[in-house]
């Protein structure tokens, strides 16, 4: 597959999701697995392995880790901010998004003013959710309080690579296109359930094994029902489908409660629903193994 092909299926739109099935569908994968890519090893400032590997150890140096540095960066949204930490003798980055607005827009025809959040609370939503969901392709993302301000602070992913720079760098060449297009699957679908209109290239990151992870999203868990580019949505994966249908309502409510507001978590639910009902349907019109996939170990 060439650049041009990859930078037009890589456009942050769901649309992509229909050039997926045009291309075929991933092959089925018999063996049972996580969507997490189990072999990454966090690291130190220097790139050695951390003392602590685990999901509620890292959230705890997250929030109690000593602030030793900090450096305003440059690159995505204003004001985000990249600490080194240290915890258990161990210095580690992690950045610290602050941002915190309330948009208002036009749409449709006959110009309705909605309003959105661009908020850093949603970056631990979606962490808590796709911890929830066994997704786990959000770094571990906590909140914390920086001179009186609070903000969402997250493990920096150390020898990743953004798809934008990949792209411009002429690098994007996955060497198994299946597994790149099943795992894009499951962010698409992670997508349309948040409501995320926001993801672009510079929010994907790759890292040496061609696992990809998800970051910023600051603009997602919007106020509405409804589920963006879901007619494009054809695929999912198998494991998520599960989640998917077993996630309970009210659980879904108490993890994501301390982040969300009451219409927030009530238009989750609405769109968690409709996702089902969509590729049930997609099952019911195709059959499962032309719906279904199995992300390769």
């Amino acid at each position: 597959m060439n650049l041009e092909v990859l930078q037009v299926i890589s456009r942050p739109v769901f649309l992509a999701a229909g050039i997926v099935l045009a291309l075929g569908a991933p092959p089925l994968v018999a063996d049972d697995h996580s969507l997490y890519p189990t072999d990454y090893v966090y690291t130190d400032v220097e790139g050695n392995p951390l003392p602590f590997q685990d999901t509620p150890s890292i959230l705890k140096a997250l929030k109690t880790g000593e602030i030793v540095e900090r450096k305003l960066m440059s690159r995505g949204v204003a004001n985000n901010i990249k600490l080194v930490l240290e915890y258990q003798g161990a210095r580690f980055h992690a950045v610290l998004r602050l941002i915190n607005v309330t948009e208002k827009e036009e749409t449709g025809s006959v110009r309705m003013v909605v309003k959105y959040r661009d908020t850093y609370i949603f970056e631990a939503a979606a962490f808590e959710l796709n911890e929830l969901l066994g997704i786990r392709r959000i770094p571990p993302t906590t909140v914390r309080r920086v001179d009186g301000a609070e903000g969402s602070i997250q493990i920096w992913m150390e020898g990743m690579t953004p798809e934008d720079i990949m792209l411009e760098e002429d690098r994007l060449r996955p060497p198994d296109k299946s597994e790149w297009w099943q795992q894009k699957g499951v962010m698409w679908v992670l997508d349309a359930l948040i409501a995320n209109t926001d993801r672009n290239q510079g929010n994907l990151l790759i890292d040496d094994e061609w696992n990809l992870w998800f970051i910023d999203h600051t603009r997602a868990f919007r106020e509405t029902s409804v589920l963006f580019g879901v007619d494009e949505l054809n695929l999912c994966e198998r494991g998520l489908w599960t989640a998917l249908q077993n996630a309970d309502d009210n659980e879904i409510s108490e993890r994501l409660e301390p982040y969300l507001s009451s219409e927030e978590l009530k238009k989750l639910i609405l769109r968690k629903k409709k996702l089902i009902k969509h590729i049930q349907k997609r099952i019911k019109k195709k059959g499962e193994d032309k719906v279904l996939y199995t992300l390769a170990p």
